[in-house]
C-alpha cells in the first residue's frame, strides 16, 4: 500500500520515509518549526496588552508557513489527531519539564456553539488533550462557554479585535474555578485579544491565576 499510495508531507507534499512525531513531515519541513523567544512574547505581546489579565504566556512556534499549513489541516481538514500530535511534538521543543506543574485546570478557548457544529470540533480542545497527555483530568470544556458569535479576527486590528471579543465568553459555575491556576490554550496568538478577554472573565469569577499556552505567533 504504501508503494501504491506512498505518505506525504502534510507541508510541500513531498513522500515521507519515516514519521517525524507521529505527523507526515519531511526533514525538511520539520526545520521550519523554530522556536519563539521569550522577550518576543513579552514585549511584543503581554506588554501591549493594557490592561494585561494573563500572569504569563508560552508559545511554541512562530507562524510560518509550514505551521499556517497545519494548523489550516487541523481547522478546516477536520485533521482532529493532527492538533494533538502537533502539540505533543510543541511540548518537547519547548522545555523537557512538565508543562506548567502548578496547573489545577486547563481550559480550551471555547468556540460558539454554531461554530463548532459546523467544525466537528474544537481544535483547541484537541491541541490541550496534546499539550497535557499526562494529564487530561484537568481538561474542562465546559467551564468556560463563548456565549455570543464572534468576527474572525484575522482581517481586524488590534483595537477592533478587542472590540470583537469583549463581552464574548462567560463562566458557567464560577464556584468550580474560585482560587485555581487556571491555563487557556488556544491554536494561534497575534495580539492577545482573545486570551487576554478569557482571562479577565476568569479572574473577575474568582480564578487565581491564568496563563496562555498557544501553538504559534506571528513574528514578522
Amino acid at each position: 500500500m504504501q508503494l501504491l499510495y506512498p505518505p506525504l508531507c502534510l507541508v510541500c507534499q513531498n513522500p515521507v520515509e519515516q514519521k517525524y512525531n507521529r505527523i507526515n513531515l519531511c526533514p525538511a519541513c520539520a526545520e521550519e518549526l523554530h522556536p519563539v523567544s521569550p522577550e518576543f512574547i513579552r514585549q511584543d505581546i503581554l506588554e501591549r496588552l493594557q490592561p494585561c489579565f494573563l500572569d504569563s504566556l508560552l508559545v511554541c512556534f512562530e507562524f510560518n508557513s509550514p505551521l499556517q499549513t497545519l494548523i489550516h489541516q487541523i481547522k478546516y481538514g477536520k485533521f482532529e489527531r493532527l492538533g494533538q500530535h502537533l502539540a505533543r511534538l510543541a511540548a518537547e521543543k519547548v522545555t523537557a519539564s512538565e508543562l506548567f506543574p502548578g496547573v489545577q485546570m486547563v481550559l480550551p478557548v471555547p468556540l460558539y456553539p454554531a461554530r463548532q457544529k459546523e467544525r466537528g470540533f474544537n481544535q483547541s480542545c484537541s491541541i490541550a488533550r496534546g499539550f497535557f497527555t499526562s494529564r487530561k483530568n484537568l481538561l474542562s470544556n465546559r467551564a468556560l462557554v463563548r456565549s455570543r458569535p464572534t468576527r474572525s479576527q484575522t482581517e481586524l486590528d488590534r483595537e477592533d479585535r478587542r472590540e470583537n471579543v469583549h463581552d464574548a465568553f462567560r463562566v458557567l459555575k464560577p464556584q468550580n474555578i474560585d482560587g485555581k491556576e487556571i491555563v487557556l490554550v488556544d491554536d494561534v496568538v497575534t495580539t492577545g485579544a482573545t486570551l487576554n478577554e478569557c482571562a479577565r472573565v476568569l479572574k473577575k469569577n474568582g480564578a487565581a491565576r491564568v496563563a496562555g499556552l498557544t501553538l504559534a505567533t506571528p513574528v514578522s
